[in-house]
């Protein structure tokens, strides 16, 4: 009888997957991860090593500040993960919150790539009259005693609207800003009133580092009459940071949505089941 022949050893075959996030900032440093310290990236990478009983490298489509908040921050990572995405969304969240929570999970191309097929991001960023309540306060910024003409703003922020040089309105702290391209399309510019609260949306091709809360700094100054509207295009063209622009709180902004290359991550060959989007209501 011949021996037989020998078994060969079991090798995962590893997919994509793309994740979306949604988060409270305020405990956290930030996105990337830092020893010692809080992050969305390393909280997410903890769990889903736990989880999947393997180191995972995840890979965002940006990076979120500290006390900045989502609610569709994207990330991808490779694993094995043999069963619908619905399953591992539920093991994600039934970990420790800890402020975060993945709303959703699909299987995408192995050639799809977060931070490189991302042609575009909005954010979002809530003011409001007055002091907010407490369970708000964290998520908004009051203007206490202050008051601001929202014509005015919106009259700034579409001068801005464009394809443009924005180095004024990034922040120099060696954050990697004198390697990027400061040239971006801001493709949206609205300042919405409702009521008591005043929301500010910033869509574009991208954004440097603090852009969106100098440019909402910028439009809050243009509002409280400490400026007219053409100084803020004057700074942009003159490409000058200044004090003059300052920088917005964190905790009023929300990474909204990330937009992604048209195609960019389909892959109807890896997709198994009906199932295999999976969400968090």
């Amino acid at each position: 009888m011949p021996p037989a022949k020998p078994k060969k050893p079991f090798t995962p075959k590893l997919e994509r997957f793309l994740a979306t996030v949604a988060y409270d900032g305020t405990d956290h440093i930030g996105w990337q991860v830092q020893t010692g310290r809080l992050s969305i990236e390393g909280e997410l990478e903890e769990r889903l090593s736990r989880i999947l009983k393997t180191p995972i490298d995840i890979h965002g489509s940006g990076r979120t500040d500290s006390g900045v908040h989502s609610v569709g921050q994207r990330f991808h990572f490779d694993a094995f993960w043999p069963h619908p995405c619905s399953y591992l969304v539920h093991a994600i969240n039934s970990c420790e919150q800890n402020g975060l929570l993945v709303t959703q999970l699909q299987r995408v191309a192995p050639t799809f790539h977060c931070r490189w097929h991302a042609d575009g991001k909005r954010y979002r960023y809530e003011i409001c009259d007055g002091y907010p309540p407490p369970w708000e306060a964290r998520y908004c910024l009051g203007l206490g005693n202050k008051t601001v003409d929202v014509k005015r703003m919106r009259q700034a922020a579409k001068l801005l609207l464009g394809k443009h040089d924005f180095y004024a309105f990034g922040a120099n702290h060696g954050q990697g800003m004198e390697k990027e391209n400061p040239v971006k399309d801001l493709r949206r510019l609205d300042v919405r009133r409702r009521g008591k609260r005043i929301t500010i949306v910033a869509e574009g091709s991208g954004f440097l580092y603090k852009m969106v809360r100098r440019l909402v700094g910028g439009l809050l100054r243009v509002g409280e009459g400490k400026m007219p509207p053409e100084r803020l295009v004057a700074y942009r063209k003159e490409r000058v940071i200044t004090s003059e622009v300052p920088t917005a709180p964190a905790r009023g902004l929300f990474m909204e949505k990330v937009f992604f290359e048209p195609g960019s991550f389909k892959n109807p060959r890896a997709l198994r089941s009906r199932d295999d989007v999976g969400s968090s209501e």
